[in-house]
């Protein structure tokens, strides 16, 4: 399956490519800063979906972590961006504060875009339109970063807290969800070294909390 996705996704990339080169080349089309950014989301989308599928194809093979110096804040504001036009078109409200103390961390952007991704995703899924969402970075330890994504929404009721992460399982019943999505978000965060935890309450919202490693630890 990963190998049939690939090949659409290297003709897409290669179009959407020769289109980039084609708007560089007349200055009215180059100056477009909002058509220009259309295409780089359109190439920037394509790199992620080869990211996922080399990843699924690397799953047998145990491909490990590839770490890369990493800027929590522009990844964040990369996966926000994937998900601009729902956020615009449903009104939401989205604030992203990084404390000055937080470093650059060593880790695997294409597992933290998934990580964001999927948990942000599901904040929207909980949210009404018009809803908030607010993304705080902090120095947790000497050692270790926190992303808290939390959201205004519907919450979870305390019975399910203790099994939001377990594979299968989903509050969305009814509504399309597969409940795998915080489940691998959860494997993702412990293949980086890191740990989610959940806080909730109904009617209240809810707040995910990943904890990351500045620098890889090391296997013993």
């Amino acid at each position: 399956v990963a190998h049939e996705i690939n090949n659409p996704l290297a003709v897409i990339n290669e179009k959407a490519g020769l289109i980039k080169d084609l708007f560089s080349m007349k200055e009215e089309w180059a100056k477009n800063e909002k058509l220009m950014n259309t295409i780089n989301a359109v190439l920037a989308s394509v790199e992620r979906c080869a990211n996922i599928t080399r990843r699924l194809l690397g799953f047998m093979r145990n491909t490990g972590v590839a770490a890369e110096s990493i800027n929590l804040k522009e990844t964040i504001q990369e996966v926000l961006a994937f998900l601009g036009k729902e956020a615009e078109y449903r009104s939401f409200h989205i604030s992203v504060h990084v404390d000055d103390t937080v470093p650059l961390i060593a880790s695997d952007r294409g597992r933290l875009q998934e990580i964001f991704l999927n948990v942000i995703n599901n904040s929207f899924a909980a949210m009404k339109d018009g809803g908030h969402l607010d993304v705080t970075v902090k120095r947790h330890t000497q050692d270790m970063v926190s992303v808290t994504i939390r959201d205004d929404g519907c919450g979870i009721p305390k019975a399910d807290l203790e099994r939001v992460f377990e594979p299968f399982f989903s509050t969305k019943a009814g509504k399309g969800g597969t409940g795998l999505g915080l489940s691998i978000t959860s494997g993702l965060v412990q293949e980086l070294g890191g740990e989610i935890r959940v806080e909730s309450e109904v009617g209240q919202g809810t707040a995910f909390t990943v904890l990351l490693p500045i620098q890889p630890k090391k296997k013993e």
